[in-house]
C-alpha cells in the first residue's frame, strides 16, 4: 500500500499550523505520523511548536529555504531521504506562507505517494490585504479543499463575498495541464470554518481526486517582494507590557510575525501570532533557551528589527 499524504498550504497568517495540529491529533492519533514542516528562511518556529503539539510524532523542519523553490531532482532526494529514514503511514506537509504546493505535489506523486488532498486555508479576517497576490492565487489554483478560516471574525455577508471570489479565483487558476487544456483538479471542495477545524469526512470520505499527470504543468513564483527578520530576547529581558509597546511600533510593512518569548512577569513561555496588526499570545508548553521572533515584511518599504 501506498503511503498517503497531506499539504497543507496558505497565505501567511491563514492557520495552517493549528489546523494540521488539530486535525492529526483528532483523526490520526492512533495512526503513524510523520510531520514535514518548511519555512521561508533559514530560522523557524513551526517545527518547535509542532514538536511541542504532536509529542509521540515524528517532526522534520525543512529551514534551508522554500522547498517549493528547490530544484526538482533535489526535492526528490530530500523527500526519499526523509522515507527512508522514518517508518510511517501518513505524510503531513506544512509549507510555508509564501510557497506554492505544486511543486511539493509532483515530487510526491513520482515517488509513489497518494496525495489525499491539498489543502489550502485562507485567513477570512485579513482576505482583502493578500487577495491580489501572485502566490496566493495559485495556492487556490493548486487545491481540492479550500478551507475558509476564522469566519467568526467577518460579517456573513463579507463571507459569501469571500466565497463568490473564491470561487472566481479557483475557476481561473486551477491547475491545467497546457498541452490538453484539461483542469488537474476538476472538483474541489470550499469549506467555511473557525480555529482551523476541518471536519472528519474531508479524510475519511472525500474523493477529489488531483490528475497524476504532472508532466505538462507549469509553476513560476518568487520571493522578491519579502524580507524576512529575525530577532533573539534573552529570557525575562523585557516585561509583557514592554513587549506590548514594541507591538505598537511595528513598521506598517510588518504582514507577518510568530516567536517563543519568555517575559520576566509570566511564568511559562508564550507562542506570539501577529498579522496584519492583529496578535494573540498562548502558552508555550516547553521551556525555552532564549526568545525568538521571526518577522516577514513586505520589501517595498524600508525593513526594521522588531526589536525596538
Amino acid at each position: 500500500m501506498n503511503k498517503k499524504a497531506y499539504i497543507f498550504t496558505g497565505y501567511l497568517g491563514s492557520g495552517k499550523t493549528t489546523s494540521m495540529v488539530k486535525s492529526i491529533e483528532e483523526f490520526f492519533k492512533d495512526k503513524k505520523v510523520l510531520v514535514i514542516v518548511n519555512e521561508f528562511g533559514e530560522v523557524g518556529i513551526d517545527g518547535k511548536v509542532l514538536s511541542a503539539e504532536l509529542q509521540g510524532q515524528g517532526v522534520v523542519e525543512l529551514n534551508e529555504g522554500c522547498i517549493c523553490c528547490v530544484l526538482y531532482d533535489e526535492l526528490n532526494k530530500v523527500l526519499s531521504d526523509i522515507q527512508s529514514k522514518y517508518d510511517f503511514d501518513y505524510l503531513f506537509i506544512e509549507t510555508s506562507g509564501l510557497s506554492e504546493p505544486f511543486p511539493i505535489y509532483s515530487a510526491l506523486v513520482s515517488l509513489g505517494y497518494d496525495v489525499e488532498s491539498v489543502i489550502c486555508l485562507i485567513d477570512s479576517l485579513n482576505y482583502e490585504k493578500y487577495k491580489d497576490d501572485d502566490v496566493f492565487k495559485y495556492q487556490i489554483g493548486s487545491a481540492n479543499i479550500i478551507v475558509l478560516n476564522k469566519i467568526d471574525l467577518v460579517e456573513q455577508s463579507k463571507i459569501e463575498s469571500i466565497k463568490n471570489e473564491i470561487f472566481s479565483l479557483k475557476e481561473k487558476y486551477n491547475l491545467k495541464n497546457f498541452l490538453t487544456g484539461e483542469y488537474l483538479i476538476p472538483k474541489y471542495e470550499l469549506i467555511t470554518t473557525t480555529y482551523g477545524f476541518i471536519p472528519e469526512y474531508v479524510f475519511t470520505e472525500i474523493d477529489l481526486p488531483i490528475s497524476r499527470d504532472v508532466s505538462a504543468t507549469k509553476d513560476d513564483h518568487s520571493h522578491k517582494d519579502y524580507v524576512k527578520n529575525v530577532d533573539y530576547y534573552p529570557n525575562d529581558a523585557l516585561s509583557y507590557d514592554q513587549f506590548i509597546k514594541i507591538i505598537k511600533k511595528f513598521p506598517k510593512n510588518l504582514i507577518r510575525s510568530k516567536g517563543i518569548l519568555k517575559f520576566k512577569d509570566v511564568d511559562v513561555p508564550l507562542l506570539f501570532n501577529y498579522t496584519y496588526g492583529n496578535y494573540t499570545f498562548e502558552e508555550f508548553p516547553q521551556e525555552v533557551d532564549k526568545g525568538i521572533l521571526v518577522s516577514i515584511f513586505l520589501n517595498e518599504l524600508k525593513m526594521v528589527s522588531c526589536k525596538s
